[in-house]
């Protein structure tokens, strides 16, 4: 077909195709980077090559590219490269230049019969290269006095030869011309342009972060294991991720265990990547399969392999064949052999037949000996019959998965023991075992009851703590979450089991964890006996593990983000959560509350993602108390309102309290001190700590300010009592902070000075700044009081400071009046001979505002009879008789018109 008959075919631009591709996802940072390197079509615009991985996403960016610089006013020239056309010289520029017929039309003689004859339009012979360069040239110049010019080819790889040197000529001679050019290739590509002219941008893969959000918004209903396993193969290729979910059958997007070795191609992906595996030698096939399977590059894996196949005069050099044809490459930081391509390694699997895969599995068990793991699953995948020695070793391999947190392979592990497994009561006892895991860790509640289904098809009579357990988190967070009725499966289970109360026994002791969980989620003392009863029976002792669990929540545990980390490797989603827990119960009373924000909303992503609604709740606690403290009051009510809502009918009494925390720090911070008394005995009543709720300690310094500001000073004087005599400080040091200021705050003017002095100096108290910067605000107030104006100002001012640093507004607000109070006890104001106190002063403008005395002493923690004392000896003073004629006699004093 010559290339004048292709005149009226519309050529494929990447423009056009822009809407076909994935949005571009993750691409912001690198956009701008491009448009900044081309210049935006300006007088500096330059020629840039952007290369990348198949699939990695040029296209999609080289169409947005041109977008942003037609929307900026370029004219955008548009070309892709054909792979069948690259034989045909000047087929490219026939696509760039298409747009521009008429133009070429009005140019002079010599280079209109140039570009006709080179594009095909007439009968001339095809001039020389560099006539053809200088007329292209000329003609994008004449062009570009116009608008800037902004040239785009895709697929560079499969440009001719002919319009390849054209662009090479017109990219080192545009500076200053407002053309600008951007050509996409594959990396290592071979192309026919000399790349020195061009500036050169490599595509990464999109981070995980954006590969989570592309194959979100593209598959949201695919879920843990399923979607990690994508993400992994796709190593953040665009293609591979919005390929790979279309080979998954229905039950494959929850059934981790159902998946495949490596995930299947799709006939798109396929025809990129098989065929090249296809041509391979046997050997070398044989080789890379290996790879394949092994998935660790593992040098020796292919030493190994090679001795395995010597008896083949072949087996040498295939190694060498593989790497020549790019396929694989050694990786010298990891020394590992790793796929050149993220795909490539399902295309080698995809390659091979079934027999293949099996002998390449017995191969990798046997090279694999010393790993009981990966030995056991390779001869797992070996194994097409049912086989007891091979189901055992996989339970084996299960457990050890399991203890290590990779609760995903322990899942998979138990399953194909299970079906390897020739009696119904071992398969059923496996499957009941991955149910259990894939409902507890996972987070997989599809996956986990069609694994119960399967375990009570296996052994219908089957029954057993482990089942009641499976069932118990299926019913908390698949169910309506019903605590009584969770309760009653566990209890049942427990008291009927044949376990002997075996504290070896690691199902009994699984499911008196999540007794425990239950019990505690409750809320409720008599839910707690048959927990205990169950404890003490235990044989020889509870585990340290599980005792030790029943007080974990009276202060944080030790947890580092690397509990993060390794929660979501494994993809052990509870313990991931569980991370999270402990961190935002770090991060808040240490000050850190922008990334105590952050772990909230991740742990909520976490709970919505991966099937834990029942634990929601923690994470939107703490987006209660962080809006609490920083003076979103509104926002906080509904918060914890919302949590209310969702426990109260479920029983999940623990979750309503931790609701109460949060009111009662809204309701400080808003000056409602009644309202924050009510919330706080909620939690724990006055002069008694609730048992098992060692939550109720956080409040405990609450409970007492809200106490003593509502002149409820027995109570508070009996909380204190209760701290001491349970020995709450010894817990730790912050409950030793509170319990301190607690103490300093319920103690008499006499000894007020030294408790809040013996406060301050509780070792690490620095390490709570918003506890320490609210003893230090009251302990100002009650020196201010006293008279004690500058060593007021000292506690007052330090206290500023903090809360203004944290955020904490309502707090910082209290503090910043207090040291007015404090500049108006030194100065006074005066009313021709007639001085006001800073006390007066503050109570008469409050009074003028129209609050009543019993609004006004819980604002400034004074009884209602001190405030009309103080409001009886004014009126002379300021000459009037009455509340009406307040405002006016403060607005006649000196500065007195700002209340």
């Amino acid at each position: 077909m010559s290339l004048g008959s292709r005149v009226e075919r519309l050529p494929r631009t990447p423009v056009a195709d822009a809407g076909r591709h994935p949005d571009l996802v993750g691409r912001a940072r690198q956009l701008r980077e491009i448009t900044a390197l081309l210049g935006h079509g300006s007088a500096d615009s330059r020629a840039l090559l952007l290369s990348g991985e198949p699939g990695v996403g040029k296209s999609a960016l080289l169409g947005e590219v041109a977008r942003v610089m037609s929307a900026a006013g370029a004219r955008v020239l548009s070309a892709v490269g054909v792979q069948f056309e690259s034989a045909l010289a000047y087929a490219g520029l026939h696509q760039l230049l298409l747009p521009l017929n008429d133009r070429i039309e009005r140019l002079e003689d010599t280079h209109r019969r140039v570009l006709r004859s080179a594009l095909g339009y007439g009968g001339d012979p095809v001039p020389d290269s560099l006539h053809v360069s200088h007329a292209v040239l000329f003609l994008l110049r004449r062009v570009a006095t116009e608008r800037p010019v902004f040239i785009v080819v895709d697929d560079l790889g499969c440009f001719d030869r002919a319009s390849s040197a054209v662009l090479d000529f017109v990219a080192r001679r545009s500076a200053g011309s407002r053309i600008g050019l951007l050509a996409a290739c594959r990396s290592g590509a071979e192309t026919f342009l000399d790349r020195a002219g061009f500036t050169e941008y490599e595509l990464p893969p999109l981070d995980r972060d954006a590969a989570v959000e592309l194959l979100g918004a593209r598959f949201p209903r695919l879920t843990g294991p399923a979607r990690d396993r994508v993400l992994a193969q796709a190593q953040g290729n665009p293609l591979a991720l919005v390929e790979l979910p279309a080979t998954l059958g229905g039950p494959q997007h929850h059934a981790p265990a159902d998946l495949y070795d490596v995930l299947p191609l799709s006939p798109r992906l396929r025809s990129r990547h098989a065929s090249r595996v296809a041509r391979l030698p046997a050997e070398s096939r044989r080789l890379l399969l290996l790879l394949a399977l092994d998935d660790t590059g593992d040098p020796g894996v292919l030493r190994a392999g090679l001795r395995a196949g010597s008896d083949d005069p072949k087996a040498l050099t295939a190694l060498s064949a593989v790497e020549s044809d790019r396929l694989i490459t050694f990786d010298d930081t990891s020394r590992r052999f790793v796929f050149r391509h993220p795909l490539m390694r399902a295309a080698v699997v995809e390659a091979s037949t079934l027999t293949e895969r099996c002998q390449a599995h017995r191969t990798l068990s046997e090279i694999r000996a010393q790993a009981p793991e990966r030995r056991a699953w390779h001869l797992g995948r070996a194994t097409l019959v049912p086989d007891e020695r091979v189901a055992a070793l996989l339970e084996e391999a299960g457990h050890r998965a399991a203890r290590r947190g990779d609760a995903a392979a322990a899942v998979a592990t138990f399953t194909r023991a299970a079906e390897l497994s020739p009696r119904p009561a071992d398969r059923g006892r496996r499957l009941t075992r991955a149910a259990y895991l894939a409902a507890d860790a996972t987070g997989e509640l599809h996956a986990a009851s069609e694994l119960l289904d399967r375990a009570r098809c296996a052994d219908p009579d089957r029954t057993g703590s482990l089942t009641a357990a499976t069932r118990v988190l299926l019913l908390l967070n698949g169910g309506d979450g019903d605590i009584d009725m969770a309760h009653r499966l566990l209890v049942e289970a427990i008291e009927t089991g044949s376990h002997g109360y075996d504290a070896g026994d690691d199902a009994l002791i699984e499911t008196l964890h999540v007794l425990q969980l239950v019990c505690w989620s409750a809320g409720r003392d008599e839910l707690w006996k048959p927990f205990h009863a169950a404890l003490d029976r235990l044989k020889p002792a509870a585990p340290p593990l599980l005792a030790a669990c029943l007080d974990r929540l009276t202060e944080p545990l030790d947890v580092s983000w690397d509990a993060v980390r390794r929660g979501r490797r494994g993809g052990h989603v509870r313990r991931h959560i569980d991370a999270l827990m402990h961190l935002c119960l770090q991060a808040f009373p240490a000050g850190r509350w922008e990334e105590a924000e952050t772990l909230a909303a991740e742990g909520l992503t976490i709970c919505e993602e991966r099937q834990y609604p029942f634990s929601s709740w923690y994470f939107e606690y703490h987006q209660a108390l962080l809006a609490a403290v920083r003076g979103q009051f509104e926002e906080s009510r509904s918060t914890a309102d919302r949590i209310t809502q969702w426990a109260v009918p479920r029983g999940v009494l623990t979750a309503a309290a931790f609701a109460d925390h949060a009111r009662v720090l809204a309701e400080l911070g808003a000056g409602d001190d009644e309202c924050a008394y009510r919330h706080a005995v909620a939690i724990s009543p006055a002069g008694r700590l609730a048992p098992h709720a060692p939550y109720a300690l956080w409040g405990c310094m609450d409970l007492v300010e809200a106490a003593v500001h509502t002149r409820r000073t027995a109570e508070a004087e009996a909380h204190v009592r209760a701290m001491r005599e349970a020995g709450v400080a010894a817990l730790s040091p912050r409950l030793a902070l509170l319990v301190a200021g607690s103490a300093a705050l319920v103690a008499p003017d006499d000894d007020a000075v030294g408790c809040f002095e013996q406060a301050l100096a509780v070792p690490a108290a620095q390490d709570w700044p918003f506890d320490l910067a609210r003893i230090r605000l009251a302990y100002g107030e009650r020196l201010r009081r006293m008279r004690f104006v500058t060593e007021a100002r000292a506690q007052l001012e330090a206290a500023a400071e903090v809360f203004e640093r944290l955020g904490a507004r309502p707090w910082a607000d209290r503090a910043a009046g207090e040291l007015r109070a404090t500049r108006r006890s030194r100065t006074g104001a005066k009313h021709g001979s007639v001085t006001l106190t800073g006390q007066e002063q503050e109570i008469a403008v409050l009074a003028a505002s129209g609050l009543t005395n019993k609004q006004i002493g819980e604002r400034l923690h004074l009884s209602p009879r001190t405030v009309g004392s103080h409001l009886y000896q004014l009126f002379p003073k300021l000459g009037i008789a009455s509340r009406a004629g307040l405002r006016d006699a403060l607005a006649s004093l000196p500065g007195g018109n700002a209340f």
